[in-house]
């Protein structure tokens, strides 16, 4: 009898995943990437990483990406889930298994997820989520943005959390262009300008929440990730942080 209790105790420990450090320990994130020399490279190593999550779909903004940062830098995620920003809220601590996942180049930009396809990695199927997957801590408080000027961005920022301040929108408009031809939001690019005259590009992608309202007015501050792709930098606003003087600018509260 009690060899079969044990038995069955033993059968039920063994259908629950168990999260155990890999051999080697944990690795930083800017070493994951630097595996990746070629356009897609499968993770074959028990490599770990660990990070907060600085990017999701919450409003909208990173739809089926996780985007995570640790000291080194960050990292997007491909993931097939319908609502990433509920199991991975905004600067939780997750960590990575990523031996069996697929590292792509996609416009010199290091992505992870599974076998790449046209427009990046591949996502990683929901059902396997958990097997690569910890969420470590809840997201008692928010990551904080790195502070830069426009100049200072270089490939180390990619994907990483950043905040501009004393900026504007060159011109009034809605975060996104509409398609007259399917009456859809698409993901648009505006120009914003800092106090000395330079200018950056805020990518905005159709699918966010807030995508037909109009940009802020004003001058004050963004906070988001910064992207990249082809030689080419751009800023997408992550959690909706904005903080501009004027009472128009307030970002509108979403479920």
């Amino acid at each position: 009898m009690i060899a079969a209790v044990l038995l069955i105790a033993g059968c039920d420990n063994a259908s629950e995943l168990a999260f155990e450090e890999a051999p080697g320990g944990l690795r930083s994130i800017a070493y994951l990437k630097s595996t990746c020399t070629a356009a897609s490279v499968p993770v074959t190593e028990d490599i770990v990483i660990r990070g907060r999550v600085i990017a999701n779909d919450h409003y909208g903004e990173f739809s089926k990406t996780l985007v995570i940062e640790d000291e080194s830098g960050g990292i997007p995620i491909a993931a097939d889930h319908p609502s990433l920003a509920v199991d991975y809220p905004f600067g939780a601590s997750l960590t990575v298994y990523c031996n069996g996942l697929v590292l792509c180049d996609y416009g010199g930009k290091i992505q992870l997820g599974t076998t790449p396809d046209a427009s990046g990695a591949g996502r990683i199927p929901r059902a396997e989520l958990s097997r690569h997957i910890r969420r470590e801590t809840p997201a008692e408080t928010p990551p904080e943005a790195l502070t830069v000027a426009f100049g200072d961005i270089s490939a180390r920022h990619i994907d990483t959390y950043v905040r501009f301040d004393g900026v504007r929108f060159a011109e009034p408009g809605p975060w996104c262009d509409l398609d007259p031809e399917t009456d859809r939001r698409v993901t648009t690019e505006r120009l914003i300008v800092d106090e000395a005259g330079n200018t950056f590009l805020v990518r905005t992608a159709g699918t966010c929440l807030y995508a037909k309202e109009p940009v802020p007015d004003g001058t004050g501050s963004l906070k988001g990730v910064i992207d990249y792709f082809g030689g080419k930098y751009t800023l997408r606003v992550t959690n909706r942080d904005t903080e501009f003087v004027s009472a128009e600018a307030l970002p509108t509260t979403y479920p």
